[in-house]
């Protein structure tokens, strides 16, 4: 009987201009997770929906609502959780918004701190929708550019539903749904993002192969700004081996303001090699800007070793076969030297006492 594995999939909505053919008089449309969310437009200028996100813009201390629209598409009554979370940048490079405990060296401004009536319960009737209210405060923190979160809903206490695949594994997937918040404060200047490569380290990568070596590049936004649809390349080039190269590009890069994540590199089929390495990372935006941050790194015979161990290489010895060869020349060369040696020196024993005999037998 073939192991079920239970597996949660979460599905986030987040990408700007998803729901930009909403707005306050459109309907709903049908989703995988039986229900589906807009932005609701409301609180006159403060608040605009009209990208199908939303874009909060108010005094310092001054409080502004939200309003999320909910359409529960399944024939009976559902609960759904709304909350706030603070923007962080995930794996693939892209804002996220499941975390409610984001940290970062740069992040002054949480948005989900701004939010009042966080974790909101709302009932939803059968093939009904109903509108979510979070009520906001602009932070009184003075800050340029602005914060980013999203809002997210999710069916409450409900049990992941279940599709079995053609091999027989049994998948559950439970679905949120999320809307991207930007806040800025009236009169704040704007502005540009900030990235940078703060360190460098070896690690697995995630890769369609099993245990792939590499290196993860810490690389942070350290401003509260935001460019969507980036394209990225990463360039590793080893000091003292020209021969050595290894080039990732990556297309919709989104880095969130103040936010951090790993850019990951990986290795292929070749072993980790201890040494010094060099990476140029390259950020592009529709032939409006580019940016090229590097940084030096080194990986130890330690480190090597360890994710190499880890990535199922075998330990080489090849070092310990050139040492042992190295070793054993010297020893037959050493031997060599001290059997010629000894030979001479019998050989020049001999001639002396065959000089000696001749010179007694000249004397009688």
């Amino acid at each position: 009987m073939r192991k079920v594995i239970l597996k949660c999939t979460i599905v986030f909505a987040f990408i700007m201009g998803l729901f930009s053919f909403f707005n306050a008089n459109t309907s709903f449309a049908a989703s995988a997770g039986d229900f589906v969310i807009k932005p609701v437009a409301g609180d006159g200028t403060k608040v605009n929906t009209d990208g199908g996100f939303y874009l909060v813009n108010a005094n310092p201390g001054e409080n502004v609502q939200i309003k999320v629209g909910i359409f529960n598409t399944d024939k009976n009554e559902r609960q759904f959780m709304v909350s706030a979370n603070t923007a962080y940048t995930d794996a693939s490079g892209n804002p996220a918004y499941n975390s409610s405990k984001v940290k970062d060296p740069n992040l002054k401004v949480q948005l989900r701190d701004t939010i009042q009536n966080n974790d909101q319960i709302i009932t939803v009737g059968g093939n009904s929708d109903a509108n979510a209210t979070l009520n906001v405060t602009i932070p009184n923190q003075k800050y340029i550019g602005y914060i980013m979160g999203g809002i997210n809903v999710t069916p409450y206490k409900e049990a992941a539903k279940g599709t079995v695949t053609e091999n027989g594994t049994l998948i559950k997937n439970k679905f949120s749904y999320s809307i991207p918040i930007q806040m800025t404060q009236t009169g704040s200047a704007t502005t540009d993002a900030n990235y940078k490569i703060s360190k460098v380290f070896p690690t697995i990568v995630p890769s369609p192969a099993e245990k792939e070596i590499g290196v993860s590049a810490v690389v942070m936004n350290t401003k509260n700004a935001f460019m969507p649809n980036l394209k990225s390349k990463a360039v590793i080039t080893k000091y003292g081996n020209s021969k050595f190269k290894k080039t990732v590009t990556q297309d919709n890069q989104s880095v969130a303001p103040t936010s951090h994540y790993n850019y990951s590199v990986g290795w292929g089929k070749d072993r980790l090699q201890s040494g010094k390495y060099h990476i140029k990372l390259t950020y592009s935006g529709n032939g409006i800007k580019s940016w090229v941050i590097d940084k030096d790194f080194t990986i130890t015979n330690a480190q090597a070793d360890k994710f190499n161990n880890l990535a199922g290489f075998k330990p080489n010895y090849m070092w310990l076969w050139i040492i042992l060869a190295i070793l054993l020349l010297l020893l037959i060369l050493g031997l060599g030297l001290y059997l010629g040696k000894r030979n001479n020196n019998n050989n020049s024993n001999n001639n002396n006492r065959l000089n000696s005999k001749s010179r007694r037998r000249r004397r009688r």
